[in-house]
């Protein structure tokens, strides 16, 4: 038998996060970021681990075919705030231009929700952001230019700087 050569995944499937109460979460990827409910499973037994552990995990659809998901964990208590910052740990979803941006910091006003931005950074994305019932902080992004060479040579640069101190 041949073995393929290995490169990187061809694309995300899912990102999955816990979530202690699984109708908020529906009813914000729904609602407010307009995500198409695909389904939910429950299972009393983790197929991956055989541990006995009854759980709900429910998906999102994104545009693309990828999807955000969740696992509510019979009995797991919620941890609360930890001590990595909130900005640290998000997802940032792809949006097609300024005007679409736009639209969504109207929507999340519309709805209630705070948001932060419109954010430039570095020339390269123009960002929104907002956290959902979950803690999860979300990055609507807009990517304003393809990333080079050179950027991975600079990027190269300020980690051996990075490491260095």
């Amino acid at each position: 038998m041949a073995t393929a050569a290995l490169r990187a995944p061809r694309s995300l499937n899912h990102i999955a996060y816990p979530t202690w109460n699984s109708q908020a979460t529906h009813d914000f990827y729904t609602e407010v970021l307009k995500c198409e409910f695909l389904t939910a499973i429950q299972l009393d037994v983790v197929p991956s681990s055989g541990a006995r552990t009854p759980y709900l995990h429910t998906f999102f659809g994104l545009h693309d075919g990828s999807a955000i998901a969740f696992f509510e964990v019979e009995g797991l208590p919620d941890p609360g705030p930890d001590s990595v910052p909130s900005w640290v740990r998000h997802i940032a979803l792809n949006v097609d231009s300024m005007e679409e941006l736009h639209a969504w910091q109207a929507h999340f006003t519309a709805k209630g929700v705070d948001s932060v931005g419109i954010v430039d950074h570095d020339g390269v994305w123009e960002s929104l952001y907002i956290f959902d019932p979950n803690g999860v902080r979300i990055e609507l992004t807009l990517q304003t230019r393809p990333l080079t060479e050179d950027d991975a040579r600079q990027g190269a640069e300020t980690l051996r700087t990075w490491n260095a101190r």
